[in-house]
Protein backbone atom coordinates (compact mmCIF):
# COMPACT_ATOMS: atom_id res chain seq x y z
CA UNK A 1 0.00 0.00 0.00
CA UNK A 2 2.38 2.36 0.45
CA UNK A 3 2.70 2.83 -3.57
CA UNK A 4 -0.40 4.98 -2.61
CA UNK A 5 0.59 6.97 -0.18
CA UNK A 6 1.50 10.55 -0.92
CA UNK A 7 5.15 11.30 0.68
CA UNK A 8 4.64 14.96 1.65
CA UNK A 9 1.64 14.24 4.32
CA UNK A 10 1.35 10.44 5.24
CA UNK A 11 3.55 8.29 7.96
CA UNK A 12 6.95 9.63 7.53
CA UNK A 13 9.61 11.75 9.36
CA UNK A 14 12.64 12.98 8.37
CA UNK A 15 15.82 11.46 8.46
CA UNK A 16 19.05 11.98 10.62
CA UNK A 17 19.70 15.50 11.26
CA UNK A 18 23.16 16.85 9.60
CA UNK A 19 25.87 17.81 11.96
CA UNK A 20 27.37 20.61 10.02
CA UNK A 21 24.39 22.61 8.80
CA UNK A 22 22.99 22.26 12.46
CA UNK A 23 25.76 24.21 13.97
CA UNK A 24 25.83 26.22 10.89
CA UNK A 25 22.25 27.38 11.57
CA UNK A 26 22.50 27.85 15.25
CA UNK A 27 25.44 29.69 14.77
CA UNK A 28 23.46 31.96 12.66
CA UNK A 29 20.80 32.26 15.26
CA UNK A 30 23.12 32.92 17.60
CA UNK A 31 24.99 35.85 15.92
CA UNK A 32 21.95 37.05 14.81
CA UNK A 33 20.68 37.58 18.64
CA UNK A 34 23.79 38.95 19.67
CA UNK A 35 23.33 41.87 16.89
CA UNK A 36 20.00 42.73 18.45
CA UNK A 37 21.63 42.70 22.10
CA UNK A 38 24.55 44.81 20.90
CA UNK A 39 22.81 47.40 18.85
CA UNK A 40 19.21 47.22 20.93
CA UNK A 41 19.72 51.27 21.89
CA UNK A 42 19.21 52.16 18.01
CA UNK A 43 17.47 49.66 17.48
CA UNK A 44 14.44 50.42 20.25
CA UNK A 45 15.34 54.03 19.59
CA UNK A 46 14.27 53.52 15.77
CA UNK A 47 11.39 51.77 16.50
CA UNK A 48 9.99 53.87 19.39
CA UNK A 49 10.00 56.92 16.92
CA UNK A 50 8.52 55.30 13.98
CA UNK A 51 5.47 54.26 16.53
CA UNK A 52 5.68 57.92 17.33
CA UNK A 53 4.90 59.03 13.62
CA UNK A 54 2.29 56.28 13.53
CA UNK A 55 0.70 57.20 15.79
CA UNK A 56 0.68 61.24 15.26
CA UNK A 57 -0.51 60.26 11.80
CA UNK A 58 -3.53 59.04 13.58
CA UNK A 59 -4.01 62.46 15.68
CA UNK A 60 -2.66 60.68 19.10
CA UNK A 61 0.06 62.94 20.72
CA UNK A 62 2.84 61.11 22.66
CA UNK A 63 5.88 61.44 24.25
CA UNK A 64 9.40 59.88 24.28
CA UNK A 65 10.60 59.08 27.70
CA UNK A 66 13.40 56.59 28.89
CA UNK A 67 12.46 54.27 31.84
CA UNK A 68 15.13 52.70 34.17
CA UNK A 69 14.56 49.04 32.64
CA UNK A 70 17.31 46.78 33.86
CA UNK A 71 20.11 47.12 36.37
CA UNK A 72 22.60 46.41 33.74
CA UNK A 73 22.56 45.91 30.08
CA UNK A 74 18.99 47.55 28.60
CA UNK A 75 19.40 50.32 31.63
CA UNK A 76 16.95 52.78 29.42
CA UNK A 77 13.96 51.23 27.57
CA UNK A 78 12.56 54.19 25.38
CA UNK A 79 9.03 54.45 25.62
CA UNK A 80 6.20 56.92 24.62
CA UNK A 81 3.88 58.04 27.54
CA UNK A 82 0.25 59.58 25.80
CA UNK A 83 -3.28 60.96 28.15
CA UNK A 84 -5.13 57.51 28.30
CA UNK A 85 -9.14 58.20 28.70
CA UNK A 86 -10.87 57.24 32.07
CA UNK A 87 -14.47 55.27 31.34
CA UNK A 88 -17.86 56.97 32.27
CA UNK A 89 -18.82 55.24 35.25
CA UNK A 90 -22.03 53.64 33.25
CA UNK A 91 -19.49 52.16 30.96
CA UNK A 92 -17.44 50.67 34.00
CA UNK A 93 -20.76 49.01 35.57
CA UNK A 94 -22.04 47.89 31.89
CA UNK A 95 -18.41 46.44 31.48
CA UNK A 96 -18.39 44.95 34.93
CA UNK A 97 -22.16 43.23 34.57
CA UNK A 98 -21.20 41.86 31.39
CA UNK A 99 -18.11 40.32 32.66
CA UNK A 100 -19.88 38.89 35.67
CA UNK A 101 -22.34 37.27 33.21
CA UNK A 102 -19.81 36.35 30.70
CA UNK A 103 -17.52 34.10 33.93
CA UNK A 104 -21.14 32.47 35.64
CA UNK A 105 -22.88 31.33 32.19
CA UNK A 106 -19.88 31.05 29.77
CA UNK A 107 -18.24 27.88 31.43
CA UNK A 108 -21.66 25.72 31.34
CA UNK A 109 -22.26 26.25 27.68
CA UNK A 110 -20.54 23.00 26.95
CA UNK A 111 -21.28 23.91 22.70
CA UNK A 112 -18.55 26.45 22.82
CA UNK A 113 -15.00 24.68 22.32
CA UNK A 114 -13.02 24.66 26.03
CA UNK A 115 -10.06 26.64 24.72
CA UNK A 116 -12.60 29.57 23.50
CA UNK A 117 -14.50 29.24 27.16
CA UNK A 118 -11.12 29.74 29.24
CA UNK A 119 -9.60 32.58 27.40
CA UNK A 120 -12.92 34.49 27.36
CA UNK A 121 -13.25 33.87 31.07
CA UNK A 122 -9.75 34.59 31.63
CA UNK A 123 -9.88 38.46 29.48
CA UNK A 124 -13.50 38.80 31.20
CA UNK A 125 -11.90 38.57 34.82
CA UNK A 126 -9.33 41.37 34.13
CA UNK A 127 -12.42 43.69 32.64
CA UNK A 128 -14.58 42.94 35.80
CA UNK A 129 -11.73 43.51 37.96
CA UNK A 130 -11.14 46.93 35.75
CA UNK A 131 -14.75 47.87 35.97
CA UNK A 132 -14.76 47.51 39.74
CA UNK A 133 -12.41 49.85 40.17
CA UNK A 134 -13.95 52.54 37.85
CA UNK A 135 -17.05 51.91 39.41
CA UNK A 136 -15.83 52.26 42.93
CA UNK A 137 -12.49 54.10 43.62
CA UNK A 138 -11.41 55.01 39.86
CA UNK A 139 -8.93 57.36 41.44
CA UNK A 140 -6.88 54.57 42.82
CA UNK A 141 -6.32 52.21 39.31
CA UNK A 142 -3.10 51.79 39.61
CA UNK A 143 -2.10 51.98 35.78
CA UNK A 144 -1.71 54.40 32.93
CA UNK A 145 -0.12 54.42 29.59
CA UNK A 146 2.85 54.77 30.77
CA UNK A 147 3.12 51.35 32.42
CA UNK A 148 1.46 49.96 29.44
CA UNK A 149 4.78 51.06 27.47
CA UNK A 150 6.82 49.51 29.84
CA UNK A 151 5.43 46.54 29.70
CA UNK A 152 4.56 46.51 26.49
CA UNK A 153 7.83 47.45 25.12
CA UNK A 154 9.79 44.85 27.56
CA UNK A 155 7.93 41.81 26.32
CA UNK A 156 8.43 43.07 22.94
CA UNK A 157 12.27 43.12 23.10
CA UNK A 158 12.37 39.94 24.52
CA UNK A 159 10.10 38.39 21.64
CA UNK A 160 12.62 39.76 19.21
CA UNK A 161 15.45 38.06 21.22
CA UNK A 162 13.24 34.65 21.81
CA UNK A 163 12.33 34.19 18.61
CA UNK A 164 15.29 33.38 16.17
CA UNK A 165 15.58 30.79 19.23
CA UNK A 166 12.47 29.14 18.87
CA UNK A 167 12.13 29.13 14.95
CA UNK A 168 16.01 27.97 14.55
CA UNK A 169 15.38 25.06 17.14
CA UNK A 170 12.24 24.36 14.94
CA UNK A 171 13.48 24.82 12.05
CA UNK A 172 17.06 22.61 12.74
CA UNK A 173 15.59 18.90 11.58
CA UNK A 174 14.83 20.36 8.16
CA UNK A 175 16.68 19.01 5.43
CA UNK A 176 16.86 22.72 3.39
CA UNK A 177 19.66 25.18 2.38
CA UNK A 178 20.31 27.09 5.47
CA UNK A 179 20.29 30.22 4.46
CA UNK A 180 16.48 29.31 3.32
CA UNK A 181 15.72 28.49 6.86
CA UNK A 182 17.52 31.41 8.05
CA UNK A 183 15.57 33.56 5.09
CA UNK A 184 12.82 32.54 7.33
CA UNK A 185 13.79 33.47 10.70
CA UNK A 186 14.82 36.77 9.05
CA UNK A 187 11.25 36.99 7.87
CA UNK A 188 9.81 36.20 11.12
CA UNK A 189 11.51 38.49 13.10
CA UNK A 190 10.65 41.25 10.16
CA UNK A 191 7.26 40.48 10.46
CA UNK A 192 7.30 40.92 14.49
CA UNK A 193 9.12 44.43 14.22
CA UNK A 194 6.74 45.32 11.53
CA UNK A 195 3.37 44.29 13.31
CA UNK A 196 4.86 45.11 16.58
CA UNK A 197 4.90 48.99 15.86
CA UNK A 198 1.58 49.12 14.07
CA UNK A 199 -0.22 47.20 17.29
CA UNK A 200 1.81 49.98 19.75
CA UNK A 201 0.31 52.71 17.77
CA UNK A 202 -3.15 51.23 18.12
CA UNK A 203 -2.83 50.32 21.43
CA UNK A 204 -1.76 54.30 22.03
CA UNK A 205 -5.03 55.38 19.97
CA UNK A 206 -7.43 53.16 21.74
CA UNK A 207 -6.45 53.90 25.50
CA UNK A 208 -6.44 57.61 24.43
CA UNK A 209 -9.68 58.04 22.37
CA UNK A 210 -11.83 55.25 24.11
CA UNK A 211 -10.57 54.13 27.49
CA UNK A 212 -8.12 52.35 29.36
CA UNK A 213 -10.73 50.36 31.25
CA UNK A 214 -9.17 47.54 28.47
CA UNK A 215 -5.67 48.09 28.96
CA UNK A 216 -5.19 44.48 31.01
CA UNK A 217 -7.49 42.73 28.55
CA UNK A 218 -5.96 44.48 25.67
CA UNK A 219 -2.37 43.28 26.45
CA UNK A 220 -3.14 39.55 27.33
CA UNK A 221 -5.41 39.79 24.18
CA UNK A 222 -3.27 41.47 21.30
CA UNK A 223 -0.35 41.98 23.25
CA UNK A 224 3.50 40.48 22.37
CA UNK A 225 2.47 37.28 24.23
CA UNK A 226 0.43 35.96 21.41
CA UNK A 227 3.18 36.82 18.61
CA UNK A 228 3.43 33.11 18.50
CA UNK A 229 0.34 32.45 16.73
CA UNK A 230 1.61 34.46 13.48
CA UNK A 231 4.88 32.33 14.37
CA UNK A 232 3.66 28.82 14.23
CA UNK A 233 1.53 30.14 11.00
CA UNK A 234 4.86 31.08 9.55
CA UNK A 235 6.48 28.09 10.38
CA UNK A 236 3.61 25.76 9.37
CA UNK A 237 3.55 27.74 5.66
CA UNK A 238 7.43 26.77 5.64
CA UNK A 239 7.05 23.08 6.44
CA UNK A 240 3.95 22.70 4.07
CA UNK A 241 6.21 23.98 0.91
CA UNK A 242 9.05 21.80 1.78
CA UNK A 243 6.69 18.59 2.09
CA UNK A 244 5.29 19.73 -0.99
CA UNK A 245 8.79 20.34 -2.44
CA UNK A 246 10.06 16.82 -1.14
CA UNK A 247 7.11 14.44 -1.56
CA UNK A 248 8.74 13.34 -5.02
CA UNK A 249 12.03 12.31 -3.12
CA UNK A 250 11.78 9.33 -0.76
CA UNK A 251 15.00 8.76 -0.12
CA UNK A 252 14.46 12.34 2.45
CA UNK A 253 12.20 10.73 4.71
CA UNK A 254 12.05 7.53 7.12
CA UNK A 255 9.09 5.62 7.36
CA UNK A 256 7.67 5.83 10.90
CA UNK A 257 7.14 2.13 11.07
Amino acid sequence: MKDRIHYHRAYKRLGPVRRLPLVALLLLVALLDAAVAWFHAPLLGAFVRQVARMADWVGVRTELTHWEFLPVWVTRMPVLDAAGAFPSRRLALVTFVASVLIVAVLPRLRFVPKVLRVYAVFLSLLNLISGAFFVLVPHLFPYDVLDFSLLYMGTQFGMWLLMPVVMGVALSPLQTPVWERFAVILATVAYAVLFGAVRYASFLYLLQKLTVLHMAAMFFALGPLIDFVYLVAIYSVYMNVVALRLRDRPETWRWSF
